[in-house]
């Protein structure tokens, strides 16, 4: 009877011990397994945290091309459309701001019928002259998408190169390479010709019946 007793309590031992190992193993497993669960839901959070935050720019970017209708926000929106096809780089108002000297007198290089031209250092180095157009109504709006406009698509060695622009809130400006010798309506526009003449000779010379090949 004792024989039979200790096996009984020996086998009963051995069923508890595998139970209890099968059970820790199992807790084992199902600890890893909501680890590995955690760890792939915060990557895929990061991964969507990360992706919103490259794509919301460019919403918002092309909310502001979208926006339709007469006045500034339809025209700066078509403006930002005809640069971004281009190339030409866009500057922030602060960036210009700091690269003027704020904007000081010292650094006006002419003044037009449309606003001042200041000259500037960009970060790297190069000199830049900026147009900061004046804040007055619908035709400031307009002037400013036509000589965007045009001058991304000008190629002469008689005009400076656009470089790039700045549509920060109110603030409407070109930035231009800087010419040290003569003023810069002089090297933009020889001989008195103003931006809206080149605008309605560029017109002119696009009519598909149009046979000169002077344009």
């Amino acid at each position: 009877m004792d024989g039979g007793d200790e096996g009984r309590r020996e086998s009963v031992v051995l069923v508890v011990i595998v139970v209890l190992a099968v059970l820790a193993v199992s807790s084992l497993l199902v600890a890893f397994s909501y680890y590995c669960y955690i760890r792939s839901k915060v990557a895929r959070q990061r991964k969507s945290l990360k992706r919103n935050a490259t794509e919301e720019p460019e919403r918002a970017a092309g909310d502001s091309a979208m926006v339709g209708g007469s006045g500034k926000g339809g025209s700066v929106g078509e403006m930002q459309a005809v640069v971004s096809e281009r190339g030409v780089q866009v500057f922030t108002f602060k960036q210009l701001h700091s690269a003027t000297g704020g904007f000081g007198k010292g650094n006006v290089v002419g003044h037009g019928s449309f606003g001042s031209v200041y000259r500037g250092v960009l970060p790297d180095g190069r000199k830049i002259a900026v147009k900061l157009m004046d804040r007055g109504g619908k035709q400031g709006v307009e002037e400013f998408k036509m000589e965007v406009d045009l001058l991304t698509r000008l190629r002469s060695p008689y005009l400076l190169g656009l470089l790039g622009y700045c549509s920060d809130s109110d603030h409407r400006l070109l930035v231009y390479e800087y010419m040290a010798n003569g003023g810069l309506q002089e090297h933009l526009y020889p001989n008195g010709v103003r931006i809206r003449d080149l605008y309605r000779a560029r017109s002119v010379c696009s009519v598909p019946d149009f046979r000169s090949n002077d344009c």
